[in-house]
């Protein structure tokens, strides 16, 4: 009886097995015909933005070596309208609170200064340090990469080193930079200074840092499933071992802060040596197209590996 009763059971899984397996079947059918009707249009939409990224670079190496006149003009024309197309899908995505970060706080001191206060040497020095310093480093806290079919992370790497690019033009080809801009930058900047390189943008974070948490702790408080700065970083394994699983917000607070002098400082002597600067660049660069060329070789290539693999089992399937 007990063997009858087994065989039973063991006759029952086995065809809900089948069952699960008919419908994962059916599901991966499906899904792949669904793949494959809007695949062409997806390849042209990927392609497009691939290029578009591509040219922009480009762009972005000729401005640097050599039109320095066209960094302040690029990054006028681009920052609003990629801003803009962020908060649009940020909001969708409900990951708008992070555009309340430093990142875009210093992104519109810059923008502010460079089109009505371009000709105050303290003011230029400020924008070196902003976008060398919190700017700078925003690359290495959110792993910025250069994945050129992805407007989203070519967006994040944007907000964080075109500054960076901008503040070169400025800082070591002043004329050059306002060939033809509206108003001239100083053609001698204002000499490295503790207080505008380190002081004035540790103050400036210190502001935001205030805001900030007036605006969303105190005002907006999101909901749980909001993901905010704090709850993205708190999340990463690093900060867990470093800070404990659940660290709070005032850690966040003085963590930021401390980073802020630090590469306050570091801009500070970039400020005064052009190599430095430039080696300063350099290292950026490097580390968003290892995180970039990471992405193709691994994220992509197991998505490419996922994607197969259904077709091949239902292939076997069939014959």
């Amino acid at each position: 009886a007990v063997k009858v009763r087994k065989d039973q059971f063991t006759s029952l899984s086995r065809e809900k097995i089948d069952a699960g397996k008919k419908r994962l079947t059916k599901i991966q059918k499906d899904t792949i015909k669904r793949l494959k009707k809007y695949e062409p249009e997806e390849n042209h939409r990927l392609k497009v933005i691939f290029t578009k990224s591509v040219l922009t670079l480009v762009i972005k190496t000729f401005a640097v070596c050599s039109g320095q006149w066209l960094l302040p003009w690029y990054y006028t024309i681009t920052c609003p309208g990629l801003i803009i197309w962020r908060l649009i899908t940020y909001w969708r995505n409900q990951w708008q609170y992070f555009l309340l970060d430093f990142c875009y706080f210093g992104n519109l001191i810059i923008f502010c200064i460079i089109w009505f206060f371009p000709s105050y040497p303290e003011l230029c020095s400020l924008i070196f340090s902003i976008a060398n310093g919190m700017l700078y480093l925003g690359a290495f806290s959110f792993r910025n990469s250069l994945v050129f079919h992805s407007v989203d992370k070519m967006t994040s790497t944007y907000i964080h080193t075109v500054p960076v690019l901008l503040s070169f033009g400025i800082r070591w080809f002043p004329a050059k930079s306002a060939l033809l801009w509206h108003s001239s930058f100083p053609l001698e900047p204002h000499p490295p200074s503790i207080i505008w390189n380190i002081l004035a943008p540790f103050g400036v974070t210190v502001l935001h840092t205030l805001l900030y948490t007036i605006l969303v702790n105190v005002i907006l408080r999101p909901d749980e499933h909001i993901v905010t700065s704090y709850r993205y970083l708190k999340a990463k394994s690093s900060v867990k071992k470093m800070f404990g699983p659940d660290p709070p917000y005032i850690v966040f607070v003085l963590m930021n802060w401390v980073m802020c002098l630090v590469f306050s400082v570091l801009s500070y002597f970039s400020y005064q040596c052009f190599y430095l600067h430039i080696l300063a660049m350099i290292v950026e660069l490097v580390f968003i197209t290892w995180n970039g060329a990471g992405f193709y070789v691994d994220v992509f290539r197991m998505s490419i590996i996922r994607q197969q693999s259904p077709t091949v089992q239902l292939g076997k399937k069939e014959d």
